[in-house]
């Protein structure tokens, strides 16, 4: 059976693509995922270590956009011998170090 990646909305709209992702992902993620999947030849070239390192990215991406989000998430892998899940796993070397230098929103002091 041939394996795909598909969506479908409330209104019936399905389409495939390589990559998909739904909420902030589906702006902020994409783009990265598409990086090692262009198109859907190149999926299995694919390692399942390339595939979870590109998931933490896109997630670090997400956390630092959403700053009340939780930096912990759970992982599951599909793949032929079943469904591998991982809970709370942390976002590996995370910092807001750099927020100190923004300028430009809200009361600003000098």
């Amino acid at each position: 059976m041939p394996r795909f990646l598909a969506s479908a909305d409330l209104l019936g709209t399905r389409f495939s693509s390589p990559a998909l992702a739904t909420g902030f992902g589906a702006h902020l993620a994409i783009p990265i995922l598409r990086k090692i999947a262009p198109n859907e030849a190149s999926v299995a070239n694919i390692t399942k270590e390339q595939a979870i390192e590109t998931i933490k990215t896109c997630l670090k991406v997400l956390f630092y956009r959403d700053a009340r989000s939780l930096n912990k998430y759970s992982l599951a892998v599909i793949s032929e011998e079943g469904v591998n899940l991982t809970h709370g796993i942390e976002l590996e070397n995370q910092s807001w170090k750099f927020a100190d230098t923004i300028r430009g929103y809200g009361a600003q002091t000098m």
